[in-house]
């Protein structure tokens, strides 16, 4: 993809979506490329959208830059601010500081908000969707070019066998697989598993993000490797069944449109997996997940009753649970 010289980037743009690590590496891509026409010690200003005031981050934008040629204004969970920030934001669409270049970020915009179009007339707007399944060994390539390696699929596709999908783990694998290589350009698979075995010993959180994922085969597969290394079926159906529940009442408060910080207050959960799970929950229906509970009731009984074998009750209702059977 070619790359649009600075003098050529629009004075406003929307970016979103669940991948934290991708915004976040497309923002350090953006302060990198603004760099080279600006001194970000006096002409960058980051905000975290609810807890400023709208006044003061539409200042900021419309503030000219101090012996540079452009501004930066990063604002953050754009999609927790008020109804009446928003308008503010939207105000400012109408007639941007071209000398700014102003993102915005969130978790989740809907294309047909007021926001969304007023930044897609005048700017710039990316969505960083959920990876699939496919494209983490691409992703995990890349993650290695940005260090100056190279490895090929295979080994890729290793180093997510070991570690699972999730973006940030990943990356910190990375970065301890470039730090073992030293000079070395080029990785295998067999320089992988050196670093990172195979073997490590899995998480049930792995499993239950699993499910929450809707991966019936990746969780199968963690199941499997869990009872290997000791844990009791039973105790891996109740884990599941909490994580479900904790789905239901986070379906419940996206349903409310309730903002993070609510969130986490009614869930008692950090952000950061107040985040996890509502990435999770958006992949259900509110009436999936109830479902689900249910299911496992009707199951842990006939588990109970020596109607079915354990491990294959719970494997049924995995399955029923991700794929919706």
């Amino acid at each position: 993809m070619a790359v649009t010289p600075v003098s050529k980037l629009k004075p406003l743009y929307l970016i979103y979506g669940p991948e934290e690590l991708l915004i976040e590496r497309h923002i350090r891509r953006m302060r990198e490329r603004i760099a080279e026409v600006a001194d970000l010690d006096f002409n960058y200003q980051a905000f975290e959208g609810p807890q400023h005031e709208v006044s003061e981050i539409v200042a900021a934008a419309n503030t000219l830059p101090f012996m540079s040629a452009r501004r930066l204004v990063i604002v953050r969970d754009v999609d927790q601010m008020s109804t009446e920030a928003k308008e503010a934001l939207i105000t400012y669409a109408e007639d941007p500081a071209e000398h700014t270049c102003l993102m915005l970020v969130a978790r989740r915009v809907a294309k047909n908000t007021r926001l969304y179009k007023a930044v897609e007339r005048v700017g710039g707007v990316h969505e960083f969707a959920q990876l699939k399944r496919s494209e983490y060994p691409r992703e995990v390539t890349r993650m290695f070019e940005d260090h100056g390696k190279k490895v090929d699929r295979d080994a890729a596709q290793a180093l997510v066998d070991a570690v699972g999908r999730d973006l940030r783990t990943l990356s910190s694998e990375v970065d301890k697989l470039v730090a073992h290589a030293g000079a070395k350009k080029r990785l295998v698979k067999d320089d992988i598993l050196e670093v990172v075995s195979e073997t490590s010993p899995t998480s049930v959180f792995d499993f239950t993000d699993a499910i929450g994922s809707r991966d019936a085969e990746d969780a199968l597969r963690l199941l499997a490797r869990l009872v290997a290394d000791g844990e009791r079926v039973h105790g891996m159906h109740a884990m599941a069944v909490r994580h479900v529940r904790d789905l239901v009442a986070t379906r419940s408060l996206l349903d409310r449109r309730e903002s993070m910080s609510e969130m986490m207050s009614t869930l008692g959960k950090p952000d950061w997996i107040v985040r996890k799970l509502v990435g999770q929950a958006e992949r259900f229906r509110e009436e999936e997940l109830t479902t689900a509970l249910c299911d496992a009731a009707e199951w842990e009984a006939k588990m109970k009753t020596s109607r079915v074998e354990p491990r294959l009750a719970v494997e049924r209702w995995i399955v029923s649970v991700c794929e919706g059977a």
